[in-house]
Order: structure tokens, then C-alpha cells, then sequence
């Protein structure tokens, strides 16, 4: 198929191998530009709190200029365009984290944009979030909260909220977060799109605010599980200079030819299931453990409760001292251009001291070898991503608890050195999305997503927002 000035872009997928094959038989990259600003300034008249800052439609053809002078077989992501959470540096744009106050012009982009950047893709813009990365839900940011793609009454999830909807929208092919306690795979699940957690220090930590950097790591939103781990596998860099990585990151972390087999599943047991509240939520994933139990897997329940023993550490132990470390110092001096919310759960850590953070670490220890024993060389966990359905009304009536809540099924994952992925799976009734995460062993990246690809039926195919 040959395409030229007049294709209907409307029927055109984003997902990068339909652009690839867009510009690799003629496709104008200016067109395609020209088409998704079209699409967001309708979108703004709904969605105006997705982006922080965007770049102008002028700005962005300029830049893609270059374009015309490039072979797209030789660029994996040519012309692809994708969005940056704004705690994540990109040259040329300012970062802000949500906070005016803290806004600063960076030197260069951040270690993963740039690798990007360097594969032929393009960010059109930096996107909203829970303020400081502080926040599951997307409504802490004085930019405004991100609404719901698939219902407007309800939450987007957080904190990188923008960078979600971004993607479900179809304003972009894929867009790049941050993780700490779920931020990668909560608006993954209730945006209808992948959120792929990678490895804590397999990806590069440079040019990010931190927010609690013993367990921050870069995330990636798509529009299908290839395309997760094809941009994951480019931002992929092994460069031993780079302190934000560890050094026993495998070099085939995300490559798509895995030979590591699933053969076990992981479950809470019943006592531990909770919901909150949210019956379909229950019903769609006990749905899903009697397609798991029909299946060739051994499917095994497990003692959930030093899941949240170590979920608890993060967001109400010793490890907000990691936290206040690292924005501390700023929100004390700016008090009153931050959020109560921000400000409130960073002071917490005045409560713990050294004796308590180090007793921490040693806990975590005993955790992780928990469950890493538990599962073996052949077993992944399987979770609801998130248990509750929570609208924007409630959490902004009832900040704190509510956002505990939304991570009772995400907080332990990065404490325990835990691969994640996110997969839509199904609706609910009032048309929000359902989704699970799968969890393996470090560096399990790739097995997870060839057991994602082969094992989980989606119910609708078409990720995100169905715009056709």
C-alpha cells in the first residue's frame, strides 16, 4: 500500500508498526503531525489537563524536518511520536514536575528520551502528573486532574496520569513515565493501555526528579505489548558509567526471544482479596483465575500479607525518608507553592529515624527472598492492577486513604525487586477498564511479556480509547 498527501488518517493505528509501515511505503511524516494536532485540539475541549507543556504545531514540523533526510528502515521509532511525564528531562522543554516553582530549563534530555530520540521517535510535549511523582490517582497537580478517557466522572490513576492518557487518547504512539509504588501499571489499567515496569536500574535513572530513588525507574505506556517492549529494548543501556544502573543487568532483559518459561502462576489467596468495594472488579478477575485454572499452568495461592507488609514501608514506613531526601529540602523552603497533599505525605518522614530506615532494609531483605523462593525459576505473580474504582469527586474528599487503597495490589513490587507488566483485560459496567499485572523475578522483563502475549486474552484488542 502506497500512502500519500490524502491518506484517512482516522483509520490509520498509531502503534508503531502500523507507522512503520505507514512511512516505509511514502507516508508523510508532516500529514501525520498535522493529523494528531488536529485530534488534540479537539481532544482539549474534554481533556485540557493532559499536558503540562506541549509543543506548538509550528515547533514540532519544524523539528521533524530532519526526517526527510533519514532512511525509516534504519530507525526503529522514525517519525514516531510519543509524550514524556514532566519529572522527565527533555532538551529544549522545561521540567517542572507540577510544580511552577520548581521549573528549570535542563541541559540535556534524560538518558532514556534521548536514546529514543536517537531511534528516529518524537516527543511532542510533557505531560501532567500527581505532583513530585507523589500520588496514584491523577488529581494532585495544580495543572488539574487527568479525567477518565472511558468515563469523565472517574480518576485516570497517577501519578504519571498525563502520560497514560496521552497514549489512550491516540495523541501518541507511546509515552514514558515513572514507578515507585505503581505509577506505571495503575493509569496503564484504568486507561486501557500496557504498562510495562521494568526492572528497578535496568533502565537509566539520569535526567529524572527523583522521588525515591532507591526504587525509581522509568516506564513505558503503549498501545500493545510488543510495542512496550520494543521501546524498552531502545531505551535499553548497558553503559557501566551510568550510576543508575545496576550491575548485574542482563543484556537481554527485554529482548523478545526469551527462552524462560511460565509454568506457575501466583495468587493471593480469598483472605487476602480485596476490592474495596468494586464487586465487578472482583467478578472480572475471579473471571479470569477460572480461565487460569483451565489452563496448562499450576496455579497456586499464596500468604499475600508480607506483600503489604512491604507495600507499607513505602507508603507509610521508613522508606518515605528516601523521599524527603530527595525533595525534602525544596518543599520545606516552598511550602506554599506545593500541594497540602505533596507536603503532607513527604513531612511523614520526620517520623522515622536511622535506626528505623536501616531496620527497614533488613526487613526488605527478608522479603525479597520471600518472593523470590516462592516464585522459583518457573513462576510469575498475577494481581488485579488495581482493586478499587474510585471517581475524582472522592478522592479529592478523601485524599490520603482512598490513594492507600488504589496500591494495596502495586506498593511492594519495586521494593521487591519485581518486574511488572500491566494488561487490559476487560469493562466494567459504566465502561471504566479492568486490568491485571503479572510480576516475575528481576530481569523476567521479556519472559513476562511472551507469557502476556500467548496466555492472556484481551477482550478488545483495539488498546485505548476506540476512536474508529
Amino acid at each position: 500500500m502506497q500512502y500519500s498527501l490524502g491518506t484517512n488518517l482516522s483509520s490509520l493505528s498509531l502503534e508503531v508498526g502500523s507507522l512503520n509501515n505507514y512511512y516505509r511505503n511514502g507516508g508523510s511524516p508532516a500529514e501525520l503531525f498535522n493529523f494528531i494536532y488536529d485530534r488534540i485540539d479537539e481532544d482539549n475541549k474534554t481533556f485540557s489537563s493532559v499536558w503540562i507543556h506541549l509543543q506548538s504545531r509550528k515547533e514540532v514540523l519544524e523539528s521533524i524536518k530532519h526526517l526527510q533526510r533519514l532512511n525509516p528502515h534504519d530507525f526503529p521509532l522514525f517519525g514516531i511520536p510519543f509524550s514524556v511525564k514532566d519529572n522527565i528531562d527533555v532538551d529544549g522543554m522545561p521540567t517542572t514536575a507540577a510544580c511552577s516553582a520548581f521549573k528549570f530549563s535542563p541541559e540535556a534530555s534524560a538518558n532514556v528520551v534521548a536514546r529514543l530520540q536517537d531511534a528516529g521517535a518524537i516527543c511532542i510535549g510533557k505531560t501532567n502528573l500527581d505532583q513530585f511523582a507523589t500520588g496514584l490517582n491523577g488529581t494532585r497537580s495544580p495543572y488539574g486532574p487527568c479525567i477518565s478517557p472511558f468515563n469523565p466522572q472517574y480518576i485516570s490513576g497517577g501519578s504519571s496520569s498525563g502520560s497514560a492518557v496521552s497514549v489512550a487518547l491516540h495523541q501518541v504512539s507511546f509515552s514514558i513515565g515513572t514507578d515507585t509504588g505503581g505509577a506505571g501499571r495503575i493509569p496503564a489499567s484504568l486507561n486501557n493501555v500496557v504498562g510495562l515496569k521494568p526492572t528497578v536500574g535496568s533502565l537509566s535513572s539520569c535526567g529524572l526528579v527523583p522521588c525515591c530513588p532507591s526504587i525509581d525507574c522509568p516506564s513505558v505506556f503503549a498501545l500493545s505489548i510488543a510495542d512496550a517492549s520494543l521501546v524498552a529494548s531502545v531505551m535499553f543501556n548497558n553503559d557501566s558509567s551510568d550510576p543508575s544502573l545496576r550491575e548485574d543487568v542482563g543484556r537481554t532483559c527485554f529482548s523478545s526471544d526469551s527462552n524462560d518459561l511460565i509454568k506457575k502462576v501466583f495468587v493471593p489467596s480469598d483472605e487476602w482479596l480485596n476490592f474495596f468495594g468494586n464487586d465487578q472488579g472482583e467478578n472480572l478477575y475471579r473471571s479470569f483465575l477460572v480461565d487460569l485454572n483451565h489452563s496448562d499452568l499450576e496455579v497456586i495461592a499464596f500468604d499475600f500479607e508480607p506483600f503489604l507488609e512491604a507495600g507499607k514501608l513505602l507508603f507509610d514506613g521508613p522508606f518515605l525518608a528516601d523521599r524527603y531526601a530527595s525533595i525534602g529540602l525544596f518543599l520545606e523552603e516552598h511550602q506554599h507553592d506545593v500541594l497540602d497533599s505533596t507536603f503532607n505525605v513527604v513531612s511523614q518522614s520526620k517520623r522515622w529515624s536511622a535506626h528505623d530506615v536501616f531496620a527497614a532494609f533488613n526487613k526488605v531483605k527478608q522479603l525479597k527472598a520471600y518472593a523470590r523462593n516462592l516464585l522459583g525459576s518457573d513462576g510469575i505473580f498475577a494481581f488485579p492492577t488495581i482493586g478499587p474504582l474510585y471517581t475524582i469527586k472522592q478522592l479529592i474528599d478523601d485524599p490520603i486513604a482512598l490513594n492507600t487503597n488504589i496500591g494495596y495490589y502495586s506498593y511492594f513490587a519495586n521494593i521487591l525487586d519485581l518486574s511488572a507488566l500491566s494488561v487490559p483485560l476487560d469493562f466494567h459496567e459504566n465502561g471504566m477498564p479492568f486490568g491485571i499485572t503479572l510480576m516475575g523475578r528481576a530481569f523476567a522483563d521479556a519472559a513476562m511479556s511472551d507469557f502476556a502475549q500467548s496466555s492472556i486474552s484481551i477482550k478488545n484488542s483495539n488498546l485505548g480509547l476506540n476512536r474508529n
